[in-house]
């Protein structure tokens, strides 16, 4: 290999490394088969942590990010089929913003808004078969 093409491949491998994104810290694991049960990624500065919670069967359980330890932004929760449970909007660890739960099967369960950690506005529930069966304004009951 001649020296100019050793220098490139060299230079190849150094800026794979330095883009390879860093790996998270296995903060738990399960004991009956040692798959990580919690994990903890640094996003950088001021972005926070992110968190990863898994099922025994090393499916994701729960991932969103801490600031300050306080939950911020999306935080989803998957059932161990791997299909959703809950997306979750978080302000400083208070419930802001989109609140939304699905059934085992996958339809739609609740769907609405929090402010500053209540809920707000109208909210919509649906049964199993997926068809709206109650409406609820939060704001005309205060």
């Amino acid at each position: 290999m001649t020296l100019n093409r050793w220098a490139i491949l060299c230079g190849i491998a150094v800026l794979h490394a330095c883009s390879a994104e860093p790996a998270a810290t296995v903060v738990a694991t399960w004991p009956t088969n040692g798959n990580p049960k919690e994990t903890r990624l640094a996003l950088g500065e001021g972005q926070g942590i992110e968190v990863q919670h898994f099922h025994e069967n090393g499916r994701i359980h729960i991932r969103g990010v801490l600031q300050n330890e306080l939950r911020e932004g999306v935080w989803n929760t998957y059932r161990e089929d791997g299909l959703p449970w809950s997306q979750v909007n978080y302000s400083a660890g208070s419930k802001d913003g989109l609140f939304r739960t699905w059934h085992t099967g996958g339809s739609p369960h609740i769907e609405g808004q929090h402010s500053g950690g209540v809920p707000s506005g109208t909210w919509r529930f649906y049964g199993t078969d997926g068809q709206l069966v109650e409406t609820r304004d939060f704001d005309a009951q205060n």
